[in-house]
């Protein structure tokens, strides 16, 4: 914790990266899988084709082929069909990590939460990549009162076209306060 200008400290902060949200992968019609194009962890870009079926909706004379695109940019997390499954209309066959927006949760105290405001820019380094500086963006402050009190501080990074900032990095945040907290909790 440093004093910067009157009043104003500076608080460093730790905690773990966390993709932006999980996003389901849904067919969009009912049929065999013939083909699967992906494994757990591959990174996937949109539109890219994920699995080939040969769709049931027509007499078996008539199988047409039908394919399942990948909705957006991001990592297969989950994979929930193997070749020769079944799948109907809306099953999920896959979830993907949409890692466009990275986030960042941290657990301070309640004085260092009062003192940050929403929409603030904050400066985030990652402990994996050391000669990158990323900025972030306070996007929600949520008091906390178990299991003792404290803040979360959302950050959202965006994390451009070709992801560098992964899941489960570690992430170290200098956040601007006003006052002077206690001790820093680290998540």
């Amino acid at each position: 914790m440093r004093p910067l200008e009157s009043g104003i400290l500076s608080v460093p902060v730790s905690g773990i990266t966390e993709a932006g949200y999980l996003l389901p992968v849904v067919a969009h019609a009912n049929g065999w899988v013939r083909q699967v194009f992906f494994s757990e962890g591959d990174y996937i870009r949109g539109g890219q084709v994920m699995l080939k079926l040969f769709n049931d909706d027509m007499p078996s004379a008539d199988f047409s082929r039908g394919y399942v695109t990948a909705p957006r940019n991001g990592f297969l997390v989950k994979k929930r069909v193997d070749v020769g499954a079944h799948v109907r209309a809306g099953t999920y066959v896959a979830t993907l990590q949409d890692v466009s927006n990275i986030r960042v949760n941290l657990v301070v105290p309640p004085q260092v939460g009062q003192g940050v405001q929403i929409g603030d820019q904050v400066q985030v380094r990652i402990t994996e990549l050391p000669k990158r500086t990323f900025t972030g963006v306070i996007r929600s402050v949520t008091p906390q009162t178990s299991p003792r009190p404290s803040t979360v501080v959302a950050i959202t990074v965006q994390n451009g076209v070709a992801p560098l900032i992964m899941p489960l990095m570690h992430a170290n945040v200098v956040l601007k306060t006003q006052g002077a907290p206690p001790t820093m909790a680290k998540r």
